[in-house]
């Protein structure tokens, strides 16, 4: 087994409990069963990521096919070009999105509003809209205000014709009534709105003016002018219900999330330069159905050019996140925004530590926050997060956010998928004073009979940065917490975390559970980040399209790996392609396509799983650390490869082969130096051709173009490496000895991650 893989956790992790004096530490051991649709935390080392491999590889063709084991149907895809095979793209510098700063234009003429179909009052500087209509605004507000008051069913148009509205006291315009606001940017005009008043001091999302434009209703934007929005105070753009956006040329400068439409966002067109100096680029927050039956929390990017620039993550959606633009999509995170400030605090991190003997899969746990009116507190519940140990003890980490402003709290025990309420539950502690001193409340005990709970505060210190690269805080270029779906979109991601990430670990407003899948259908997407590059905690599927993931600690998770077509190029520090445990038995099965791998040496693999590797079609090439066996290795699994059709060329260190599979090659000792190689049969047809711009030690091919008594020689820049006759339904070995059962292979890397 790997020595990695048995959750060697790399920095300590220190509980003392209050008044008892136990020490309890995060340490290495076996791994105790994390909760239901979430798994244990891998802490993991950073090292540097190897350089990419140049590699054209030319096979005579390649099938294409359909793995019927995996959770997901393989969509069918279109062989490998049998001789235009893509090397990874060069790294490029992205086409930036029009900029509305660049239109700017001096705003200085009187303020004025009119309309033909509306009604509105005036007190001072403050204009309050209380009837539908159209109302167009033009001219220099300063510290004035635009109030929207009507009624639930009225429809306000703002018509945008050159106007800057400023105020340091509240928000320059705000919706408090009304079906739907449009601000239209009218076309040619170039528009402000400054929203001055000093920062606030937390993340809490009430019912205050919380943004330079806000509202309580559904708003648009739309128009094809200019509108440049900024906010020292908290979010640039924010609804309580949704945000489309269309046509317009719209940037926006906040102090903490960009543009957040609390039940949904929606770009259908447009260009959008979006700056969060505190917060998310594009946020939603609400997860729920509502009552005309459509679920919130989604993030549509469906048209336009889209730039980010995000102090935290640059898209995080609480249900699905779906791109489909032609346009280009551009994510900037954490020390990849110039822009980046100090993350706003939505509350502080708050553990509650339960031990193994009192969690259950069918537990939850929440906390209940509250002052001097205790019917007026809010609930927060505690998620798994970690596991801790004590010697032989294990304990769950669940972590919670922690409101700023309750000076009091209760800690609860329910079952899983019950509304949190203070009458029914199957554990409470007594309500006390919230000990801010202390990070974590261990509980001790929970008695069924009288419903109570005991325990006492503690301190934990978790190292959550072992990645050194990686921020303390969610600096991930796309984040779901239900689906994430990319479609025809060119996108580009810098970011200190993973560069798109859907969960399966956290509970949505209807009390289920997202699903954590990631599809590619087409596009492409280059990613630059300090942790995965793309990461399902269930099911990652790519049909199409090219991904080129320049650095990464783990290239692509997720519990069940599909590449049904398009190519793929995967640079990485640790493993390449990752299959680790989930609600599935983990697979890597690859259909169709070009995989291209490239690892360093040390404690890596190019392609890993916990359960079985498939090749059906397509074209694989790994280049992986040059130890064998135990340490490093091409291909490593727990389960069995299989290769059917395809081909399948793996270099490095030699962990596993296939087996019950068609015929290949164990080249255990050979060197392969950089140079073009080619597979060529006895009568001089070339098979398959690659190129390496460094070396490798071992290797192994299999493929079902090798046919039974044929003779094969490999060639590098023209001259023989070595040769081989076929032999039937094997794995011809030049020094493989006990290769063909392969070597154990430990656990791959752990899902759920944070």
């Amino acid at each position: 087994m790997k020595k990695k893989k048995m959750l060697t956790l790399i920095t300590c992790l220190c509980l003392v409990a209050a008044g008892c004096g136990s020490e309890v530490a995060q340490t290495s051991g076996s791994a105790t069963q994390a909760p239901a649709s979430q798994t244990t935390q891998e802490v993991k080392n950073e090292t540097t990521p190897a350089t990419s491999a140049s590699a054209t590889a030319t096979p005579a063709t390649a099938a294409s096919g359909t793995n019927t084991s995996t959770p997901t149907p393989a969509s069918t895809s279109a062989p490998v070009d049998t001789t235009d095979v893509p090397t990874a793209p060069a790294e490029s510098t992205p086409e930036l999105t029009a900029d509305a700063e660049d239109n700017s234009q001096s705003i200085t003429s009187s303020f004025s509003i009119t309309t033909e179909d509306g009604k509105y009052t005036k007190d001072g500087n403050t204009y309050t809209i209380t009837a539908a209509g159209t109302y167009t605004l033009s001219g220099l507000l300063t510290e004035g205000c635009i109030v929207i008051n009507a009624t639930n069913d009225d429809k306000v148009n703002l018509d945008l014709n050159g106007v800057k509205i400023t105020n340091s006291t509240t928000a320059p315009i705000v919706a408090l009534k009304a079906d739907k606001v449009k601000i239209k940017s009218v076309e040619g005009t170039y528009n402000e709105i400054i929203d001055s008043r000093s920062a606030k001091s937390d993340d809490e999302d009430d019912d205050d003016a919380n943004a330079a434009i806000f509202a309580k209703c559904d708003l648009d934007l739309t128009g094809k002018g200019s509108l440049v929005v900024s906010s020292t105070y908290n979010n640039g753009i924010q609804s309580k219900d949704s945000i489309s956006v269309k046509n317009v040329t719209l940037k926006i400068t906040a102090a903490n999330n960009a543009l957040r439409g609390n039940d949904s966002v929606k770009i259908e067109s447009g260009d959008l330069v979006l700056i969060a100096q505190g917060g998310d680029g594009i946020k939603t927050s609400n997860s729920d159905i509502s009552s005309k039956g459509n679920q919130r929390g989604t993030v549509s990017i469906l048209g336009g050019n889209v730039d980010i620039y995000a102090c935290c993550d640059g898209i995080s959606a609480a249900y699905d996140v779906d791109i489909q633009t032609e346009g280009n999509v551009n994510i900037f995170t954490d020390k990849y925004s110039e822009y980046a400030g100090s993350k706003v605090q939505s509350g502080t991190d708050f553990y509650m530590v339960v031990p193994s003997s009192i969690y259950t899969s069918t537990s939850a746990f929440y906390a209940y926050f509250y002052n001097d009116d205790y019917s007026a507190g809010v609930w927060k519940q505690a998620v798994y997060d970690t596991m801790i140990s004590s010697g032989r003890s294990r304990y769950y980490g669940m972590l919670l956010s922690a409101p700023l402003g309750y000076e009091n709290v209760q800690f609860f025990k329910f079952k899983n998928g019950t509304t949190p309420s203070t009458d029914s539950y199957l554990g409470a502690t007594t309500g006390d004073t919230f000990n801010t001193a202390k990070n974590a409340f261990l509980i001790s005990s929970v008695d069924s009979s009288s419903l109570t709970m005991s325990g006492d505060y503690t301190q934990v210190t978790i190292n959550k940065n072992a990645n050194n690269a990686k921020s303390v805080y969610s600096t991930k270029g796309i984040s779901a917490a239900n689906a994430i779906t990319i479609a025809n979109a060119t996108i580009t991601i810098k970011c200190s975390d993973d560069g798109i990430h859907a969960n399966n670990d956290n509970q949505l407003d209807t009390k289920e559970y997202g699903i954590g899948n990631v599809t590619i259908e087409s596009g492409s997407i280059t990613i630059t980040c300090a942790d995965d590059g793309i990461h399902a905690d269930n099911i990652i599927t790519v049909n199409g399209g090219t991904i080129n993931i320049l650095t990464s600690y783990e290239g692509i998770e997720g519990n069940v790996v599909t590449v049904n077509g398009g190519n793929t190029f995967i640079v990485a520090s640790d493993d390449g392609i990752n299959a680790c445990s989930g609600s599935a038995t983990p697979l890597v099965s690859v259909n169709g396509g070009f995989v291209d791998v490239t690892t360093p040496s040390g404690d890596t693999d190019g392609i890993d799983s916990n359960g079985n590797i498939e090749v059906t079609g397509g074209l694989v090439l790994v280049k992986g650390g040059n130890s064998s066996g135990s340490v490093a290795g091409s291909i490593d699994t727990d389960g069995k490869i299989t290769v059917t059709s395809g081909i399948v060329i793996a270099l490095g260190g030699i962990c596993e082969v296939p087996s019950s599979s068609v015929n290949g090659y164990v080249a255990s000792g050979t060197s392969f130096a950089s140079g073009k190689y080619e597979f060529k049969d006895a009568s001089g047809n070339t098979l398959v051709s690659f190129t390496l711009d460094k070396s490798y030690q071992n290797g192994w091919f299999s493929s079902d173009r090798f046919v039974t008594g044929t003779a094969y020689t490999l060639y590098k820049d023209g001259s023989s490496v070595l040769s081989w006759t076929q032999e039937s339904g094997t794995m011809n070995a030049s020094s493989a000895g006990g290769f063909g059962g392969g070597f154990g292979g430990g656990p791959g890397g752990f899902g759920g991650r944070r």
